[in-house]
C-alpha cells in the first residue's frame, strides 16, 4: 500500500509540473502574442505617415493608386532608390498616355520594379510599398492586355 501511495505521489506531482509547464506556456505564448501586436500596430502607424503622397489615377474606366514623392523626403536609406521606382513608374505612365497600343514595359521592366521594391524595403522598412506595386501591376495588366489585343487583331 505505501508503494501505491508513493508511486500515485509520484505520478501527481508529474502531472503538476506538467500542467504548471502548461500554464507557463500559455503564459508567455500570450504575452509574446501581445508584443508582436504592439509592434505590428506601430508599424502600422509609421506606414499611414509614408502613405501620405498617395493619389488614385484613373485610366479608361479603371483605377489605380500612385506614389509621388516630393524629394526633399527623399534624404536618408532609400531615397534614391524610391526615386528610382518613382521613375520608372513614371515612364510608364508616359507610356501608358501617349499611346494606346504600345507595350509599357518589358519583363525586365517588371523585374527591375520588383528589385527596387525589395531595396526600398530592406533600406526604409517603414515606407509603404503597396502603391508603387498596385501601380506595376495596373502598367503589367494594361500591357498584356494591349498584346492580347493585337495579337486578336492580326488573325
Amino acid at each position: 500500500m505505501k508503494r501505491f501511495l508513493l508511486l500515485a505521489a509520484l505520478l501527481g506531482s508529474a502531472n503538476l509540473a506538467s500542467a504548471q509547464a502548461n500554464l507557463i506556456h500559455a503564459i508567455s505564448l500570450g504575452t509574446r502574442l501581445g508584443v508582436d501586436a504592439a509592434v505590428a500596430g506601430g508599424r502600422k502607424h509609421q506606414d499611414a505617415s509614408s502613405d501620405r503622397y498617395v493619389t488614385t489615377a484613373t485610366y479608361h474606366g479603371d483605377s489605380y493608386y500612385q506614389k509621388r514623392t516630393p524629394a526633399s523626403k527623399l534624404k536618408g536609406p532609400g531615397g534614391p532608390q524610391i526615386a528610382y521606382q518613382e521613375s520608372l513608374l513614371q515612364q510608364c505612365q508616359a507610356a501608358l498616355l501617349a499611346d494606346s497600343t504600345s507595350a509599357l514595359g518589358t519583363a525586365e521592366t517588371w523585374a527591375m520594379l520588383q528589385s527596387s521594391r525589395d531595396l526600398i524595403a530592406r533600406d526604409r522598412p517603414a515606407w509603404a510599398l503597396d502603391a508603387y506595386a498596385d501601380e506595376a501591376s495596373f502598367y503589367q495588366a494594361e500591357t498584356i492586355r494591349r498584346q492580347r489585343r493585337a495579337a486578336a487583331s492580326r488573325r
